[in-house]
This record gives structure tokens, C-alpha cells and sequence, in this order.
């Protein structure tokens, strides 16, 4: 695999080609370049990515920023989690839900193929394994 400097215009470029495909395409295609992992904010949506070399790439938030509740509510988190996965939701709208039930900030750890959902403090967490396409 050869790794290409992370920039934000590749990484919409990923956005914008993985729309209408499910989660694990837009990972398979983020790991193609070489991305180790990403974190988000929920509350604006900013992001880290990180490249398997170290390289790092914060793009700023580009949605309305809002505050995520203190209350860390797993049933909601999960609930939040299966809608998007059925297409009920769009991304905007997950983050919102998630952030209402507690979730602060979320890793997608594209090595370990899981998703970490993080609530206000370290002891609330929830893990989703990526499903391989």
C-alpha cells in the first residue's frame, strides 16, 4: 500500500465517493490511503485523521455546533447507532442523537476495525466492531 500525504481535499474525496455505500466502504477506502484512524467531535463534527506514518489532519467542524448532554444514556447510543446503519438518519442527524444520549467524541480505529463511542469522561464508552466488505 502506498501512503499519499494527507490532505482535506482527498479526504472529501472519500466523503463524496463513499456516499450512498456503507460505513465499512468508506473505511476500506480511508484505509487504502494509508489512515490508521480518526477521531470526531461531536458536537461540530471537526476531525483528526491519522495516518499509519503519524501524519496528522484536523479538519475544522462545518456543522452548527451544539452542546452534548453530560447524561450518558447507552440504550439511546445504541438506538442512535442501528438507525444510522438502516439509512433512517443522515450523518448530521446521528451526530445530534448520539451527542443527545452522551457521546462527546467518537475513534474509528480503522486497524483495530472497531468504532469507540466516548461520553463526557472515560469511564462511559461504547465499542462497535467495522464489519469487513
Amino acid at each position: 500500500m502506498e501512503l499519499i500525504e494527507l490532505t482535506e481535499d482527498l479526504i472529501k474525496s472519500v466523503e463524496q465517493r463513499s456516499q450512498g455505500q456503507s460505513y465499512p466502504y468508506f473505511v476500506k477506502s480511508l484505509k487504502s490511503f494509508g489512515v490508521d484512524n480518526y477521531e470526531v467531535k461531536v458536537k461540530n463534527n471537526k476531525r483528526t485523521y491519522t495516518a499509519m506514518n503519524g501524519e496528522k489532519l484536523i479538519i475544522p467542524g462545518d456543522f452548527p455546533e451544539f452542546e452534548c448532554a453530560e447524561a450518558f444514556v447507552l440504550e439511546d447510543v445504541k438506538a442512535a447507532i442501528k438507525r444510522n446503519q438502516e439509512g433512517a438518519t443522515d450523518y448530521p442527524t446521528f451526530l445530534r442523537e448520539i451527542g443527545n444520549a452522551g457521546i462527546h467524541t467518537y475513534v474509528a480505529d480503522l486497524t483495530g476495525m472497531k468504532v469507540i463511542y466516548q461520553g463526557p469522561n472515560s469511564e462511559y464508552e461504547y465499542e462497535e466492531i467495522i464489519p469487513e466488505v
